[in-house]
């Protein structure tokens, strides 16, 4: 299994990523990417909003896997987010991280942000009118747990 940090990536190209892959010679992988906010030290509504982020990070990381799993870590913890895929679609995972990491970590473009956000809300919006159950409840849990109780709404 090879571990990939997706904040280790951030200044990383589509072609890197795709080369560095492809010499892994690995089909097992798990994907973390860090958590910076947790309770009591930060607002509900942050907090949320990351896991908002690891929501759609997980859903997008099971759409081409053959295998998935995901680790949903207590919003008082610091603990990193964690998947675990497995496939050998090495240009789908290559493609997804690299639009991933852009969306969430933000050394993108304006209107790459722009399209993470339109797609991310798209997700969101079919999740509320019942077209699609997310496949990481637990963090599903934590961010609506969070969402409600916080007085601005992330993700409505």
């Amino acid at each position: 299994m090879k571990t990939i940090d997706l904040f280790e990536l951030r200044v990383t190209e589509y072609k890197d990523i795709y080369a560095w892959l492809l010499i892994q010679e690995e089909t097992v992988f798990h994907i973390s990417m860090k958590k910076f906010f947790v309770l009591p030290e930060h607002e509900k509504g942050l907090i949320a909003a990351e896991y908002y982020d690891a929501l759609y990070l997980g859903e997008k990381l099971s759409e081409f896997s053959d295998d998935f799993g995901y680790y949903t870590p207590s919003e008082y913890s610091r603990s990193a987010f964690g998947y675990d895929i497995i496939t050998g679609d090495m240009e789908k995972l290559a493609d997804t991280l690299f639009y991933l990491i852009r969306g969430v970590i933000g050394n993108a473009p304006k209107d790459y942000k722009d399209t993470y956000w339109d797609d991310k809300d798209a997700f969101w919006w079919k999740y509320n009118n019942d077209e699609i159950e997310p496949v990481c409840k637990g963090l599903l849990h934590i961010l609506e747990k969070n969402n409600r109780d916080d007085a601005f709404q992330y993700c409505d």
